[in-house]
């Protein structure tokens, strides 16, 4: 549409300069997009430049333009203005303004229609950020938004980094980034992807330059690495720096711990005298460190809550042990420093860690920089090392299965911080087991008795039921069993082993209707009734990425098929094992007798990173579970 109507949009730019339109209302006019940057894109950016001064280790300016042409709706969030302040931050000359598709400017936005609001959501007790924000609602499409303003600013903890691909879909004309530094100060530099997107740098005493030109946008594809792998960035730190007004400096990990240590941390670390005496009382005659810790867990997650705080020198510095023991609360920074003040009490050896919880993340441990979303605690132990998710009341002591497995993270120790992976769950660990017994009645409709149990990545599905209401406990198994039509639940039973980190799940289930008729003699089922393999990835012959599997899943179903009199079974289908790179399935049929089978699957999917020319392979593997899992049975009435 776009592409269709470009005659006539330059057909009216003509016209608007023969009516002698000023030039500086026609900036970036739409249909002077190059196309192969607008294809496939829902936004362009036409200009972007971010000029950072910095004018001493507690100082720099940053001054930021965006030109950005929306073509549709998906495009609109690209334009937005957002950006956070505190205290030790100035936002000043904001201006905003948008253009139609020919350049002509139709809305001038005014500091009063800029949305300023704390940045809290319904966990946040105390934030001292604040946001604005605005967005524009257009009427039509496309347009053209540009965005201008400075930062004044004391904190250089953190510096704005060259990203100048922030998204699918998203095509670049041109992005420039500059920093201007003092020459007693040292920059840290982490660069990725820089040549692949033939990015200019220039780096020059005390300036240091980059630059992006006309990049198409990137297209997502299905089990593809995360956006921000695959695009040009260069993050950005300076040795000496202020973070909420405390000055620091770190060239080196070990620098940065004592440095936290120093200035964050200490003197955090006192609690009542009531607690450190129960404490003792506790562990009292315990001597493994681990039964030790365990105890010293199970008081914390019993006593306290959490609710995030961000306050602080940045929202980093914990707020005290002895706050978080008198209020109940705290946030992850809070909890895990109140835990490491128990554990000295105990006389347990543990450690302030820092790491990226969600999504895969490592701290990059060559890049000497804040980083960092979440804190943990690790205990070294003479076997193996453990760590503690101290947010939750409920998961189990050891276990950070999905949110911060298998990651690097920063370990804060005085004198001797490092970099360190936390703990991998294999995928055979992460299973789900489905067992069950379905007895198929008379009139063909079924009650089953079904056992399900998850493990390793997979508890973390599914513990949290357990304190839900019985009407939400059984919202969540209509949900899980969705895939079956015609389905009462009739009982529910769970248990939760904290131990093993398995959770069970015993339901009683009555489906009608889920056998069909072939004729008046003969009917049909599929037998895998409960963990069917979902829809498949498209086709993609002109694949551009590797295949990344983050988490893998070891799936097992042990399901008993009992038929009433009358009725035996006809057709079986046959068993099939498929190997392959990605993973292994397996369907088996016994026949216990003419009246009983039992059905096994396993489906085995691996965690890895593949190679794109594997996309083919790994589209047929989960092609062939699919058709199996839609496998039917048939059976008859007994003559």
């Amino acid at each position: 549409m776009f592409s269709a109507n470009r005659f006539l949009y330059v057909l009216a730019f003509s016209i608007s300069l023969i009516t002698g339109l000023n030039a500086q209302d026609i900036p970036y006019p739409a249909f002077l997009i190059p196309k192969d940057l607008s294809n496939n894109a829902n936004a362009v950016i036409r200009q972007e430049t971010t000029d950072i001064q910095v004018l001493s280790d507690n100082r720099m300016l940053v001054k930021k333009q965006k030109i950005i042409t929306v073509l549709n709706g998906n495009g609109i969030p690209f334009a937005d203005f957002i950006t956070y302040y505190t205290d030790y931050d100035k936002i000043k000359k904001i201006k905003i303004a948008v253009y139609d598709a020919f350049g002509k400017k139709v809305k001038t936005i005014h500091r009063d229609e800029i949305k300023d609001y704390p940045a809290e959501d319904n966990y946040t007790l105390y934030n001292d950020t604040r946001i604005l924000y605005y967005r524009y609602i257009p009427n039509k499409f496309p347009y053209t938004i540009v965005i201008s303003y400075t930062e004044d600013t004391q904190n250089t903890a953190f510096m704005p980094r060259f990203n100048p691909i922030k998204g699918f879909r998203l095509g670049v004309e041109n992005s420039f980034y500059k920093i201007t530094y003092p020459s007693d100060i040292i920059l840290h530099i982490k660069e990725q992807n820089l040549k692949s997107y033939r990015v200019e740098k220039q780096e020059n005493k005390d300036v240091l330059s980059y630059k992006l030109t006309h990049t198409k946008p990137i297209v997502p594809e299905d089990y593809m690495p995360p956006l921000r792998t695959l695009v040009p960035m260069a993050k950005i730190a300076l040795n000496r720096f202020s973070l909420a007004g405390v000055k620091g400096s770190a060239n080196n990990w070990e620098e940065m711990g004592d440095w936290m240590i120093e200035r964050l941390l200490k003197g955090r670390n006192t609690v009542t005298e009531k607690t450190r005496n129960d404490i003792i009382a506790l562990t009292n005659g315990i001597k493994d460190p681990v039964e030790k810790a365990k105890k010293v867990y199970r008081y914390m997650q019993n006593k306290t809550r959490y609710i995030s705080i961000q306050i602080g020198i940045g929202g980093w510095r914990p707020m005290p042990a002895l706050e978080v023991d008198q209020k109940a609360y705290g946030d992850c920074k809070a909890l895990v420093n109140y835990t490491k003040s128990l554990m000295d009490i105990a006389g347990v050896h543990s450690y302030y860690s820092i790491v990226y919880g969600g999504n895969k993340r490592d701290i990059d441990s060559d890049w000497v920089a804040m980083q960092g979303n979440h804190v943990i605690l690790m205990l070294p132990t003479q076997k193996d090392t453990l760590w503690l998710e101290c947010t939750s009341q409920k998961v189990p002591f050891g276990h950070i299965a999905g949110f911060t497995d298998d990651r690097k993270v920063f370990v804060v120790k005085p004198h001797n911080s490092f970099i360190k992976r936390t703990t991998k769950y294999p995928d055979s660990i992460n299973k789900v087991l489905t067992e069950a017994i379905i007895q198929i009645k008379p009139e063909l409709n079924l009650v089953a008795q079904v056992q399900i149990t998850n493990c390793g990545a997979a508890y973390d599905d599914v513990y949290y039921i357990k304190d839900l209401k019985p009407e939400k406990q059984k919202l969540y198994f209509k949900n899980y069993f969705s895939g079956i039509n015609n389905l009462d639940i009739n009982k529910i039973e769970l248990k939760d082993d904290k131990n093993k980190a398995c959770f069970y799940q015993n339901i009683t289930l009555q489906i009608n209707r889920y056998i069909a008729n072939l004729d008046a003699q003969e009917f049909y089922f599929r037998p895998d009734i409960f963990t069917v393999f979902g829809s498949l990835p498209p086709k993609n012959e002109n694949r551009r990425f590797p295949i990344v599997i983050p988490e893998g899943f070891n799936h097992i179903d042990d399901i008993t098929w009992q038929l009433p009199n009358g009725f035996v079974f006809d057709y079986l289908p046959e068993n099939l094992s498929i190997n392959s790179e990605f993973g292994q399935y397996k369907r088996e049929i016994i026949k216990k007798d003419a009246r009983t089978i039992i059905y096994k699957r396993t489906f085995l999917l691996k965690s890895g990173t593949y190679p794109k020319e594997s996309y083919g392979n790994f589209r047929k593997f989960l092609k062939k579970v699919r058709k199996s899992d839609a496998a039917k049975i048939i059976l008859k009435k007994a003559t």
